[in-house]
């Protein structure tokens, strides 16, 4: 049970417990993300797996810094607009996810969690586009959610880039990234790292030692995010990137710095 997702949240807590967290004011930290292919090497939960991991890493650099938080079961029926051809792709609608979402948006609330934020690993723009607008109605039902969200998606979606709700996280692309000679977006060098870091039982080193990088072009990149089988025929074996450019020690300090990006913004959201 070492990897189990639900590993230092609610789900392993009694009530009494989360009460007492809600009496000290803790925050919420809410991973939301999905299930998924990832590859002839990487099971289909690596994106809520790594959710979790960030989430996890990211409270203990919280509770270093005397902030209570804790986590909420993490949440991974998202959407799968470019992996929907391949089995173990959970095709959910974004009008489901945000109803589910949004109910436990507002149990939270119920039970006295004044803020919420919602973590995420997975890059389907219309995905994140679901939670953006999930945190929106949440808010406007005066449930104080955000959306922690990498600063980098902010410019490239149409999203309200004023709005207080989403917090932009600003990392650099060549430091968030451990592959920068080839297109490594899913299920590359990057995932297949923080999995063997913090899921080694869930990774198929050697297989991922022999897979060749993709090397997909920006035209090519711009047909497989239209999704199906058009992606699927570019991206056959389901991964685009170098699964096996795996760095251990590469992807602890990088995983450690985004962890205090996203701590710093929680704190500066709570301060206020």
């Amino acid at each position: 049970m070492e990897y189990s997702i639900f590993k230092d949240t609610l789900v392993d807590m009694p009530y009494p417990e989360i009460e007492e967290s809600i009496k000290q004011n803790a925050c919420v930290l809410l991973p939301v993300s999905v299930v998924e292919e990832h590859g002839p090497h990487l099971c289909t939960g690596t994106d809520i797996y790594l959710t979790q991991s960030l989430s996890q890493k990211v409270k203990q650099k919280l509770e270093a810094k005397d902030h209570q938080v804790v986590i909420a079961p993490p949440f991974y029926w998202g959407v799968n607009s470019i992996t929907n051809s391949f089995v173990g792709s959970f095709s959910i609608k974004p009008e489901t996810m945000t109803t589910i979402l949004l109910e436990i948006l507002e149990n939270l609330k119920k039970w006295g969690f004044k803020k919420i934020f919602l973590l995420n690993f997975h890059g389907d723009f219309i995905h994140i586009k679901t939670i953006a607008d999930i945190v929106a109605k949440a808010n406007e039902k005066n449930i104080e959610a955000y959306f922690l969200i990498d600063s980098n998606f902010i410019s490239r979606m149409d999203l309200n880039k004023d709005a207080s709700y989403l917090v932009k996280v600003k990392l650099d692309p060549n430091k968030a990234n451990l592959e920068t000679n080839v297109i490594d977006i899913h299920a590359g060098a990057t995932e297949t790292s923080w999995m063997a870091l913090s899921y080694r039982e869930l990774v198929n080193t050697e297989k991922a030692k022999a897979l060749k990088p993709t090397n997909l072009t920006l035209a090519d990149l711009q047909q497989w995010v239209k999704g199906g089988e058009i992606a699927k025929n570019i991206t056959p074996l389901g991964y685009c990137g170098n699964p096996s450019n795996i760095d251990l020690s590469k992807i602890k300090t990088m995983a450690d710095i985004i962890a205090e990006k996203y701590s710093a913004e929680i704190i500066n959201v709570c301060s206020h």
